[in-house]
C-alpha cells in the first residue's frame, strides 16, 4: 500500500508543480501583453461568443474534474488531505485567473485560436467527466432501498460503492450489484502503517465489526486464514449472514480467522459485536465486505441484492464532512457515525 500511495501523491504534487508554473507562466504574458488588451466587448460577435463561453464553461470544467478525481478515481483515497486541498485551492487560483484574462484578451489571431480551442477542450472535458458524476451518483431512491445502520466505529472509506460500475466492482456481478467494501483510516490519516504490505499493518484487520440490524444469525463461517483464496465456494472467507424484516438477510464478509463471536441462532441487537475485519477470502487487502441478499446463504449465483443505504452518519464526498440520512454511497466516500 504504501508504494501506491507515494505513487498517487507524487503524482499529485507534480500536477500541483505543473499548475502552479503555468498560472505563473500565464500571469507573466499577461503582464507582457497588458496594453495590447482590449475589452472583449470590443471583439466579433463569432469570438465574443467564444469568449463568453469559455467564461461560462471554466466552472463547469471545474466541478467536474475535481469530482471525477476525488469520487471517481480510486487512487484518490491514498491522496493527502493536504494535497486534495492543494490542489482544489490552485486548480480554482488557475480557473479565475483565466476568467480574468478572457475579458481582456489580445486581439490577434493566434489568441483568437487558442481561446477557441481552449473553450472547446474545457466544455469537452467539463462534459464528459461531469455526465460520468452525475451517472456514478444516480441510485435508488430511499422507498427502493434497505436502510441499516454503519457496522463499525470510527472512520471508514467506501473501497467500492454505488449502483454502476464507475464506482464499483461489484456492478458486474448481479447478486452483489450495490454492495459496499469498507476500510477503516487509522488516527494517521491513512489506511495502514509501516508498508501496508502485513495484515497487521492494515487499521482495519481486527477492527471491531458491529451488528448493523436487529435480527438473528442464520449462517456463518469462521475458519479460514487471513489469506487471499480464489476458489468459487469461498470467496466470501470467514463471513456470517444476518436474518432481519422477516425475508432480507445482511452478509457481512471477509472476517478475520477465529473473530466471530456469535453462533447460529443466536439473536443480535444493533450495534452488538460480531466479530473482527478480517483479510480472508477474495480480497487484496484487508476490508469489510456488506450487503443485502433475499437467501440465507452465501451465494452469488442464486440470490438477489437490495439496494442498501445507511440510516444516519457523518459523511465527506469531496472534501467537506456533511451530517446525512439515509444515505447511500460511493467510492471514496468518508463516513463514521
Amino acid at each position: 500500500m504504501k508504494e501506491f500511495e507515494q505513487i498517487v501523491n507524487s503524482a499529485g504534487k507534480i500536477a500541483v508543480g505543473l499548475l502552479l508554473a503555468l498560472i505563473i507562466s500565464r500571469a507573466y504574458y499577461y503582464l507582457r501583453t497588458r496594453q495590447r488588451r482590449v475589452p472583449v466587448l470590443t471583439e466579433s460577435l463569432a469570438f465574443r461568443g467564444f469568449r463568453v463561453g469559455l467564461f461560462l464553461s471554466l466552472p463547469f470544467f471545474f466541478y467536474g474534474l475535481l469530482h471525477y478525481l476525488f469520487v471517481l478515481q480510486k487512487g484518490s483515497m491514498f491522496a493527502s488531505e493536504g494535497l486534495k486541498w492543494a490542489f482544489t485551492a490552485i486548480f480554482a487560483v488557475f480557473l479565475a485567473a483565466e476568467l480574468y484574462y478572457s475579458l481582456r484578451p489580445v486581439p490577434r489571431p493566434a489568441n483568437r485560436i487558442f481561446n477557441m480551442l481552449f473553450f472547446l477542450f474545457s466544455l469537452g472535458l467539463g462534459f464528459l467527466t461531469t455526465q460520468a458524476f452525475l451517472q456514478a451518483n444516480t441510485y435508488p431512491a430511499v422507498e427502493d432501498s434497505v436502510t441499516i445502520e454503519l457496522p463499525f466505529e470510527g472512520e471508514w472509506v467506501a473501497t467500492g460503492a454505488g449502483a454502476t460500475g464507475l464506482t464499483n466492482h461489484h456492478d458486474r456481478i448481479p447478486s452483489q450489484k450495490y454492495a459496499v467494501d469498507m476500510a477503516k483510516i487509522g488516527e494517521n490519516g491513512k489506511l495502514f502503517t509501516g508498508e501496508g504490505v502485513a495484515n497487521e499493518d492494515s487499521h482495519t484487520f481486527g477492527a471491531r465489526i458491529l451488528s448493523p440490524v436487529d435480527g438473528n444469525v442464520v449462517h456463518l463461517l469462521d475458519s479460514l486464514p487471513d489469506v487471499r483464496i480464489t476458489e468459487r465456494d469461498k470467496l466470501a472467507g470467514n463471513h456470517l449472514v444476518i436474518r432481519f424484516r422477516d425475508s432480507l438477510y445482511v452478509a457481512l464478509a471477509h472476517l478475520q480467522q477465529g473473530s466471530i463471536r456469535v453462533k447460529i441462532g443466536d439473536a443480535v441487537r444493533t450495534g452488538d459485536e460480531l466479530g473482527l475485519a478480517g483479510n480472508s477470502g477474495n480480497t487484496d487487502f484487508p476490508h469489510l465486505h456488506l450487503h443485502i441478499q433475499d437467501t440465507p446463504q452465501y451465494d452469488i449465483k442464486a440470490t438477489r441484492t437490495y439496494p442498501l443505504r445507511f440510516k444516519r452518519a457523518r459523511r465527506k464526498r469531496f472534501l467537506s464532512w456533511k451530517e446525512v440520512e439515509n444515505t447511500y454511497l460511493l467510492r471514496n466516500d468518508r463516513v463514521r457515525k
